[in-house]
């Protein structure tokens, strides 16, 4: 078997849609080998094409994968994806897919050519979510949330760089979660003093970059820009103007010369504070090294986030409302709760006032706290209903101290009234008969 380390033509998106219609061929030994490519309309391979890349989709043993087949040579490949799986394999972030880099992986004309085998991630490019949801400004401030939260997120925290971000390689999927993919140039803390292997899109990179600018910090300036793009999208659709097919709104001649740029004008004029702030931070960035560029949670730190895109503060809630902890408790589960009569049906004009009525209960999140307590003010049906009356007392239980009295004042007058009675009838008996006789 031989493998070309450095063939003199590195294959073209040409040759390998050519190659992967036999995939008993081109994959043989491999799991591929028995897999189902995807078509396009007229019956071809199924491609997607990037600067230094060609994908396909192929389904095997019940899995779909896409395959990864580069167009040119990049040095220490396969050594700098088994750093990176191994830097990974126990802290893979949810933003990331599941790789894996095969050096023998397709076969041309008799020669070997690596590729990489990935998580199939079902979802669209940034920029086609973004043409669709235009008008959906909840859409993208979720993905915005999601961008900040997600990918920016996990890079800085583990020290990384995806060191190509952009919205080629941004998936956003149904259920609104973000995947990267291509991580051809990934920056590792290892690589630090080496050259990058790739200097990024051109539309979201740091005007001043250079192949020595490779280390976490490279992946800061994209960051802002993504978010920014969203940001400011969310809040006037019209800026979809700037794309050209190969951006989101910004471009390399916008980082050039900011205070040329009509788009870097426009911005800073945004009625939504946090686009406006941000813009003349991303100005300053551009003057300044790549590497002194901040991230982007440092930036927003310091622009106040009482914004469009940042709930307002809830109203106060009335005053006979208390916080009442945890939510879970409701006005029926108050032992301070007592009924409230129902009106009288003879004097309906009158409203009854509240007896022993608990607090309003507030709780949840502030923008819901009036609500909840106007809801706690007005009688519920089980507020309104009397409480049945108790039980009558079973007949043993002792009566009042007062009957009791009575009682026995009545069971004595007749104890005496028989005696007297039983006297009265003795000395009859005695006189008129005697006592013996």
């Amino acid at each position: 078997m031989r493998v070309k380390k450095a063939p003199m033509a590195w294959p073209g998106i040409t040759d390998y849609s050519e190659a992967v219609q036999n995939p008993q061929l081109c994959f043989r030994g491999t799991e591929l080998e028995s897999g189902l490519l995807a078509l396009n309309p007229r019956g071809m391979p199924l491609v997607f094409s990037g600067a230094f890349a060609c994908v396909y989709s192929v389904e095997a043993a019940g899995r779909k994968y896409a395959v990864r087949c580069f167009t040119r040579e990049v040095k220490d490949q396969q050594s700098r994806y088994n750093q990176l799986s191994e830097y990974l394999i126990n802290v893979l972030p949810l933003s990331f897919v599941h790789f894996e880099y095969l050096e023998h992986g397709i076969n041309l004309k008799g020669d070997w050519y690596p590729i990489v085998r990935m998580e199939w991630v079902e979802g669209e490019p940034l920029s086609n979510f973004v043409g669709a949801n235009l008008h959906d400004p909840d859409a993208l401030l979720r993905v915005a949330a999601q961008w900040r939260g997600g990918p920016c997120a996990s890079l800085r925290g583990l020290r990384i760089a995806h060191n190509d971000l952009q919205h080629g390689n941004v998936m956003v999927q149904q259920d609104g979660r973000i995947r990267l993919v291509d991580y051809d140039g990934m920056f590792l803390p290892q690589f630090k003093g080496e050259r990058s292997p790739e200097l990024g899109h051109k539309n979201y990179q740091h005007p001043q970059r250079t192949a020595d600018d490779y280390d976490a910090y490279v992946d800061n300036f994209p960051s802002v820009v993504v978010y920014l793009s969203l940001l400011a999208l969310a809040d006037e659709p019209d800026l979809w103007s700037y794309f050209n097919d190969d951006n989101l709104i910004f471009t390399r001649d916008d980082y050039g010369d900011p205070a040329k740029s009509e788009l870097f004008d426009r911005l800073k004029k945004s009625r939504d504070e946090t686009v406006a702030k941000l813009t003349e931070q991303l100005e300053e960035c551009c003057a300044m090294p790549v590497a002194d560029v901040p991230d982007l949670e440092t930036m927003l730190q310091a622009i106040p986030q009482r914004t469009r895109h940042t709930p307002a503060a809830a109203p106060p809630a009335p005053a006979q409302s208390a916080p009442v902890a945890p939510p879970r408790l409701t006005q029926s589960a108050s032992p301070a709760a007592q009924p409230v009569p129902p009106p009288r049906p003879t004097r309906p004009q009158q409203t009854p006032q509240p007896v022993g009525q608990p607090p309003a209960i507030a709780y949840g999140p502030p923008g819901l706290r009036s609500a909840h307590a106007t809801r706690a003010q007005q009688p519920t049906p089980q507020s309104t209903q009397p409480t049945p009356p108790p039980a009558a007392p079973p007949v043993y239980f002792p009566a009042p101290q007062s009957q009791f009295k009575k009682v026995a004042l009545g069971v004595l007058a007749t104890v005496l009234a028989v005696t007297a009675l039983l006297a009265l009838t003795m000395a009859w008996a005695v006189s008129v008969r005697g006592w013996g006789g």
